[in-house]
């Protein structure tokens, strides 16, 4: 039955809460935000959801979004993160598909490898191997934006200049609207866990569930052989999404992203 969208809180064993946005009482799916992102990054898809009655979830990892911990932010890890989404898995036992955009793939990937889940999605993701090629392939292009941001220990300072940002998040094609939407909602990350996307890596052989890597056609920020080389690790196909680059959440047609999580299910 189609509900109107709505908010929980959920306590951390840890003290704090996190704000999950979900479309039906029981949702099957889990959605984790990457790095400067919130559950508003998933906003086309959830209504997508809503709209057609399907039952998903989207997490603001803490420190973001509607969860509290945004004075602390700087202290999170990328583990504190997995913690995060384990503690919404334990909340909503119907969940049985994880997909994570981004950071929140790499996120995503650790807490494959210690959840109870049918399906792991990889949207864009934080290569297996880490971002080290791929951040300095962005620095040579805009080195003085790179510069700011490790002087201000700022990831949202990336995205002040909105060519940059498109140069780094968005395809040639994708409307200036939709552009500035998505940058709107950005918020400033933790400098460790940003960082940690270089140093804790996932390993393949511990998920033992099924993945799908999907990556965007022009994705400037993790290159298509970063997503290829995610994908022969999983030993999976590598499915690409034209006229997407890394916004993929933000610039794919909903029912096309909805289709290819849903036709992942065993």
């Amino acid at each position: 039955m189609k509900m109107a969208l709505r908010t929980d809180t959920i306590s951390r064993p840890s003290g704090g809460s996190l704000a999950v946005t979900r479309t039906t009482a029981e949702p099957e799916c889990l959605f984790v935000h990457g790095a400067t992102e919130t559950a508003e990054a998933w906003a086309p898809l959830l209504k997508y959801f809503d709209e057609t009655g399907r039952g998903g979830a989207a997490v603001d990892l803490r420190g973001h979004g509607k969860s509290s911990g945004h004075e602390v932010l700087q202290n999170a890890g990328i583990n504190d993160y997995v913690e995060d989404v384990l503690t919404v898995l334990s909340s909503y036992p119907r969940v049985r598909t994880l997909v994570g955009h981004s950071m929140g793939g790499l996120i995503a990937q650790l807490t494959a490898a210690r959840a109870d889940i049918d399906v792991l999605v990889l949207v864009a993701s934080s290569p297996v191997d880490g971002m080290r090629a791929d951040g300095m392939r962005m620095a040579r292009k805009h080195p003085w934006t790179f510069i700011a941001a490790s002087l201000r220990r700022s990831f949202r300072r990336l995205y002040d200049n909105e060519r940059v940002a498109r140069s780094l998040l968005f395809h040639r094609n994708t409307p200036d609207s939709v552009v500035r939407s998505f940058i709107s909602s950005l918020q400033e990350e933790s400098w460790r866990a940003g960082n940690e996307m270089n140093t804790l890596l996932p390993d393949p052989a511990s998920v033992k569930c099924r993945v799908i890597v999907l990556a965007g056609a022009e994705d400037f920020m993790v290159s298509r052989q970063s997503s290829a080389r995610t994908a022969r690790a999983y030993n999976v196909r590598l499915e690409v999404l034209e006229n997407c680059a890394h916004a993929i959440p933000a610039e794919a047609e909903p029912s096309v992203l909805a289709a290819l999580i849903e036709n992942s299910r065993p």
